[in-house]
């Protein structure tokens, strides 16, 4: 196990043996391999035979054992590791650009169509038909698609809610409960009104997830907006953060 937020690998045990059906990801593999290749020899190299030790095993190489100070896997079971490494990007001071050095006029950044050097951009604004800002963070009860197919899970967090704060509610004639419209010219969504006070008088928000037996999408109002950068890299431009404005209406 390791982290996108810090440099300390560690190694998970079982717990309790797999109830009923329960498989890893690499046991579920394994055996879609196994199938596909019975019905179409050849149709998937993914392996169809090892033991999760035997599967560890093979995520290590010389480089990883040097990087943690192990020479094997197993030592992770006596406690976690620090890789080493360097504790900042570009540490050595050499820069993935032409110069090798921090460039903040850019003659690369000017031959993609962008500014050589850094400009100010004024933040987008609501327009009057849209007066509201839409956010949709990602949700406590859940993650993306994951948990919802629980039936405890959907004991907590059975539907959708959008949050409104009370004085935008009073505003606009919703109690709560009431269903509320949330729409712009890119499409709209449904759901049940929850006024709090934890969000701003001029934001709404809803929480990007899937529900079960629902039509629920977020995305129905949020556009596809591409950044300014990433072609470089890429070949394409990358898809920005961006805001979204809203209406919404009680049904």
């Amino acid at each position: 196990m390791a982290s996108y937020w810090h440099y300390w690998v560690g190694i998970n045990q079982r717990a309790i043996e797999p109830m009923y059906e329960s498989k890893s990801d690499v046991e579920i593999g394994m055996l879609l391999s196994k199938k596909m290749n019975e019905l179409e020899p050849g149709s998937c190299t993914f392996p169809t035979k090892g033991s999760p030790e035997e599967w560890a095993a093979k995520e290590f190489n010389p480089g990883i054992y040097s990087m943690l100070g192990i020479s094997d896997y197993k030592e992770l079971i006596n406690g976690p590791r620090k890789a080493k490494l360097t504790p900042a990007s570009w540490s050595d001071g050499k820069f993935r650009t032409p110069s090798k050095k921090i460039e903040i006029h850019s003659e690369l950044a000017k031959k993609n169509g962008l500014p050589a050097t850094p400009i100010w951009v004024e933040e987008m604004k609501a327009p009057e038909k849209y007066p509201i800002r839409f956010m949709t963070p990602h949700p406590q009860h859940g993650l993306h698609s994951q948990f919802q197919n629980l039936d405890w899970m959907m004991t907590a967090n059975p539907e959708p809610k959008v949050e409104i704060h009370p004085n935008l509610a009073t505003q606009y004639g919703i109690a709560e409960g009431d269903m509320v419209k949330i729409f712009n010219d890119l499409g709209s969504i449904t759901l049940k009104a929850h006024l709090t006070r934890t969000t701003s008088r001029d934001v709404i928000v809803a929480y990007e997830a899937w529900y079960k037996n629902s039509i629920y999408n977020v995305n129905y109002t949020v556009k596809a907006t591409p950044s300014d950068m990433g072609k470089q890299a890429t070949g394409n431009d990358g898809l920005a953060f961006h805001d979204n404005f809203v209406m919404i209406k009680k049904v």
